[in-house]
């Protein structure tokens, strides 16, 4: 279907090669999980406009898909200098924030999700403000997001097992408990985290309902 609109705009006399249909091109090439092609189509998009910050956002997602984290925070990066914004910011941001987790630069990732929550809230957004706070030392500001993520979906795991560790690493017994069992319930899957707080509730003594 997309592709038979995108023929049928290459035969428009309005249309043609333009940068916009190289772009929708690379979208659906994308999708489909075809990347040297969809790549080709993103070059050939920004080879006709350099300044697209919707192209630098796919080529960005491209880079991504395919483990190449590097180029994947350049290009995100890059999509977040334009003076415009990107069709769709939030999976830039999201993203971009991931990688600078994953990298320890958690002073970026902070800076990176919280212009997120501001734009385009979600429990996601709150979560990796959450997450960088903690990793930064700052319980309060952490919680804070935390908490609103939660607010946003009760459902997700890792909001909760990072609550468990704020709450772990502030002395609160009862909620560290709560927190740490809501884990569990909505199927835990991230085993490192896991392992982090069952270490901290070793430390501390308490949190761990099968503690005598």
């Amino acid at each position: 279907m997309a592709q038979r609109a995108l023929a049928q705009q290459l035969l428009c006399p309005d249309g043609g090669p333009s940068s916009s249909y190289h772009l929708a091109l690379a979208h659906v090439k994308l999708l489909q999980g075809q990347y040297s092609s969809a790549k080709a189509s993103l070059q050939e998009s920004l080879n006709d406009s350099f300044q697209n910050p919707d192209a630098w956002a796919l080529y960005g997602h491209l880079k991504y898909l395919t483990k190449d984290y590097n180029q994947a925070q350049k290009c995100y990066e890059r999509t977040l200098d334009f003076v415009t914004d990107a069709s769709d910011t939030h999976p830039v941001y999201l993203r971009l924030g991931s990688i600078y987790l994953q990298s320890r630069e958690y002073e970026k990732a902070k800076t990176t999700y919280l212009r997120a929550c501001r734009s385009t809230p979600s429990c996601l957004t709150w979560l990796g403000l959450g997450i960088a706070c903690y990793r930064l030392g700052e319980l309060t500001e952490a919680e804070d997001a935390l908490s609103e993520a939660n607010t946003l979906n009760n459902r997700n795991p890792k909001v909760w097992g990072y609550l468990a560790l704020v709450c772990l690493q502030t002395g609160r017994k009862l909620e560290a408990e709560q927190s740490y069992k809501y884990a569990l319930k909505f199927s835990f899957p991230d085993e490192p985290l896991l392992q982090e707080i069952r270490e901290l509730q070793c430390r501390v003594g308490f949190g761990n309902p099968s503690f005598p």
